[in-house]
């Protein structure tokens, strides 16, 4: 019982507190700059807010993944060594990291054809965007489902 409250509060705490800190540098980055501008303040507060949300979103996601991908090597999350623990968050880390960056090439791709091909019809521009879609999801699909067939080499004795 005692295992499955700590294991609970560790999932919702650890998360919560990493946005905390997030946050907190972001607003202490930006509080720096404002020459006592309510206006501002207020804003830089709302957007504090904003970015606190999306951070503790990508950390829940981030948690969610390591549990996943440490149920898939066959451990429970309490009994896992400090190797296969790095080794799963390394492997979590490749991911969200190599996702984050075909997404931000995705959009980059996708306004870089509406941006040369706009003029044209219609069809030329959402046909190039959707070219540049498909390639995207088929890199960061395969490059997942390569990543997860990785397992931690298990010693036989």
């Amino acid at each position: 019982m005692l295992k499955n409250t700590r294991t609970a509060a560790r999932k919702i705490v650890g998360p919560v507190q990493l946005a905390t800190l997030f946050s907190l540098a972001f607003f202490t980055a930006g509080i720096i700059t404002y020459d006592s501008n309510p206006g501002l303040l207020a804003q830089h507060i709302i957007y504090t807010g904003i970015f606190f949300l999306c951070m503790w979103i990508a950390c829940r996601l981030f948690s969610d993944g390591v549990a996943r991908r440490l149920r898939l090597e066959g451990v429970d999350t309490d009994t896992a060594g400090d190797m296969v623990y790095t080794f799963v968050i390394y492997l979590e880390f490749i991911k969200h990291v190599v996702g984050v960056s075909f997404t931000l090439g995705w959009i980059a791709g996708t306004l870089l054809c509406w941006e040369y091909l706009g003029d044209r019809v219609i069809l030329i521009p959402v046909a190039a965007s959707l070219g540049v879609s498909l390639i995207c999801f088929m890199v960061t699909s395969g490059l997942s489902r390569f990543v997860d067939q990785l397992r931690w080499p298990e010693t036989e004795e």
